[in-house]
């Protein structure tokens, strides 16, 4: 894709992998031990401390320019809530911006992305590869719940069906700002009936409810991450301050070579 890039952070994000590669950085993780028989076990995981204090200031600055559009994203950004009739002037009811990597140098070669593909590596196998990433924020009183789904319905039909997403807290997300809920187990279970959510709408729906489903607030720089087939969705944020998620995909890279060949990029 041919977009303008913001050189800026390109030394800054390289300065923080060397600092701390990902490899240094899982060693150091003593919880790393059980994150496969939880992941196996409920379709989805929680890591804390993702990023560090230092690393995330770098981040949430990386995002501010991104949503301001100082860096200009116009052709991948999108209202996800557009489902529902806008509730705050001037604000997408939930801003999904896609390939903020198309748009930073050298952000596939920061911490976040490394992080999350190591540990994609260790729950799903060597040959994951990183696939895409994307911005997802809730600003405050916009009220828009993301509606139950599995990531899957939005994808072709490919030969490996291993994936998955990682969702980095910018700040703390809780239930009233719209933190994220899964349906332990729900991976191991057909994909349900997917449909879009309003007329129009392109975001899809499926029916599920808070009763199934377990709600994992998270603190700045931590992440959960799911599989493609596990059931999840937020609700809308009530608060006075934003919900921002920094979003990326991994895949079998001969799955992402697959998904290229057959025209699908995520876009």
């Amino acid at each position: 894709m041919s977009v303008r890039t913001s050189s800026a952070f390109a030394s800054r994000l390289q300065e923080l992998s060397t600092a701390r590669p990902a490899s240094v950085w899982k060693a150091g993780r003593q919880d790393s031990a059980h994150w496969r028989a939880q992941f196996v076990e409920n379709g989805y995981l929680v890591i804390r401390d993702l990023l560090d204090a230092e690393e995330l200031e770098v981040y949430r600055e990386i995002y501010r320019q991104l949503m301001a559009g100082e860096i200009d994203t116009t052709a991948h950004r999108h209202d996800l809530g557009s489902h529902e009739e806008q509730k705050q002037k001037g604000e997408e009811n939930v801003c999904q911006i896609m390939w903020p990597s198309a748009y930073v140098d050298n952000l596939q070669a920061g911490p976040l992305h490394e992080r999350t593909c190591e540990v994609a590596k260790l729950l799903l196998g060597e040959d994951m590869a990183f696939d895409f990433d994307m911005l997802i924020a809730k600003a405050p009183q916009t009220n828009t719940p993301t509606p139950w789904h599995q990531d899957e319905s939005y994808w072709p039909n490919m030969p490996d069906k291993r994936a998955t997403s990682f969702w980095v807290a910018m700040e703390e997300t809780t239930l009233d700002n719209g933190c994220m809920w899964f349906v332990p187990g729900s991976h191991l279970k057909a994909v349900r009936q997917h449909r879009p959510a309003a007329s129009g709408a392109h975001a899809l729906q499926c029916d599920a409810s808070e009763a199934e489903g377990v709600p994992e607030p998270l603190m700045p720089g931590s992440c959960t991450l799911h599989h493609g087939r596990t059931l999840h969705y937020s609700r809308g944020n009530s608060t006075q301050t934003p919900r921002r998620g920094f979003i990326t995909n991994c895949r079998p890279e001969a799955m992402v070579l697959w998904e290229r060949e057959h025209g699908f990029d995520h876009g």
